[in-house]
């Protein structure tokens, strides 16, 4: 991992088409930062989903959809990627994990997504100003070998 803190940040179009972009940056500099693949994967796999709902739920209404912005940073032991949109907000604190695997089994195949976020990533935090930007905060650390 770096030895000092580094950042990166970039501002995507907030369309679908733009989210395997999104992808390849946090997977490429989850890999500098050290990470192992099984990390790695996870990182991506939360990243994606945030900036999918975004896409979807935030940004539903809008047109043309504002920008994603990612502030991608490591420093020693923790990789962080603030995700900040100006869409809809969404009450991330009073989400009800749906329980599983009664959620697929009585025919939900949509909602799982906060579960994988918070699944793979070691803090999650989320916060709103009306108005004016949504920011969601993933932490993963890493682990020493």
């Amino acid at each position: 991992m770096a030895s000092s803190a580094e950042n990166v940040q970039i501002r995507v179009p907030g369309e679908a088409r733009f989210l395997a972009l999104i992808r390849s940056v946090t997977t490429m500099l989850a890999r500098n930062a050290g990470f192992p693949d099984v990390d790695v994967d996870k990182i991506e796999l939360a990243v994606d989903e945030a900036c999918s709902n975004v896409v979807e739920h935030a940004y539903r209404k809008a047109s043309p959809k504002p920008a994603i912005e990612l502030e991608i940073r490591w420093e020693p032991g923790r990789f962080i990627v603030d995700i900040v949109d100006r869409g809809i907000p969404f009450d991330f604190a009073k989400h009800v994990t749906p329980k599983f695997p009664d959620h697929w089994i009585s025919g939900e195949c949509r909602g799982a997504g906060l579960f994988l976020i918070r699944s793979c990533m070691d803090e999650t935090e989320y916060e709103s100003q009306p108005g004016q930007a949504n920011r969601l905060r993933l932490v993963k650390r890493l682990q020493p070998t």
